[in-house]
């Protein structure tokens, strides 16, 4: 084939591989922190994680000293070794940097597997909102997500001492906001992936839709599996944060609409 050949493209076709840049780059920051992570001292990496992972009780102590020092005291009461390690992670990180840990954890991963799954799931629905939504927007609403899955595993675990660590509240802002435009109502899944001008549904629209109802019926509970079996089951090592992950779909879900760019025709 030449070289014209080489450039020709069936009309109404799109490449296989059409991921927006702004994924690309994503993708490739995610990649080299857990690469440079990977390389450094266990120790080093102890230290990361306990610095710009998101951990509850660091915020809890702020709010209810006494029932983060309780929870400390009685978690000595069981394992003496869970609660100096329950220590380390409330105090070793500077005050200071507590602000910005509801959004540096989302650039953390727990290990290889993590980070694998997660760069599926965001260049695939990630995708569709990046080139809907435009890159500043997209960065924009991903920081939100991870911000109010931060939040809503706070409001549940304020005096969790385990630091809360992954991109997948900010993918699950992604999922809900493409939830409100790439199922059609009538027509197959792939008519919706590549629609970029039908307006965003309505939540009756949603309810109406049976493919929108089944991808968040799914969604929910596979969220609710996963958490209540990834470690028994072997999947991960650490729990899984899916309140989370619920989170940063709703904020997704609700909070589409400012970011559209695109206009109701």
């Amino acid at each position: 084939m030449d070289e014209r050949g080489q450039n020709m493209r069936l009309p109404g076709r799109e490449p296989i591989f059409n991921v927006p840049k702004v994924i690309v780059v994503l993708l490739a920051i995610l990649a080299i922190i857990h690469v440079w992570r990977a390389l450094i001292s266990p120790e080093a990496d102890v230290g990361i994680v306990a610095t710009f992972g998101f951990t509850p009780a660091r915020f809890g102590f702020l709010i209810d000293q006494k029932a983060v020092l309780d929870s400390l005291t009685q978690l000595s009461r069981q394992s003496e070794l869970e609660a100096q390690v329950g220590q380390f992670f409330l105090t070793y990180a500077p005050p200071n940097w507590l602000w910005i840990t509801p959004l540096s954890y989302a650039f953390l991963h727990g290990d290889k597997t993590h980070l694998i799954f997660n760069c599926i799931w965001l260049a695939a629905f990630g995708a569709p909102v990046a080139r809907r939504f435009g890159a500043a927007r997209f960065l924009l609403l991903g920081a939100i997500g991870a911000i109010a899955g931060a939040l809503t595993y706070l409001v549940l675990h304020p005096t969790e001492f385990s630091p809360m660590i992954g991109a997948s509240a900010a993918i699950s802002a992604y999922m809900g906001a493409a939830a409100r435009f790439v199922f059609p109502v009538n027509g197959f899944l792939r008519a919706g992936w590549e629609s970029e001008t039908r307006p965003l549904a309505t939540f009756n629209e949603m309810v109406a839709n049976r493919q929108t109802m089944a991808f968040i019926a799914i969604w929910f509970i596979s969220n609710l599996l996963i958490g209540m079996g990834a470690q028994t089951f072997g999947f991960s090592q650490a729990p899984i944060a899916w309140e989370a992950h619920i989170g940063g779909f709703f904020a997704g879900l609700l909070l589409a609409p400012l970011f559209d760019q695109r206009r109701k025709s």
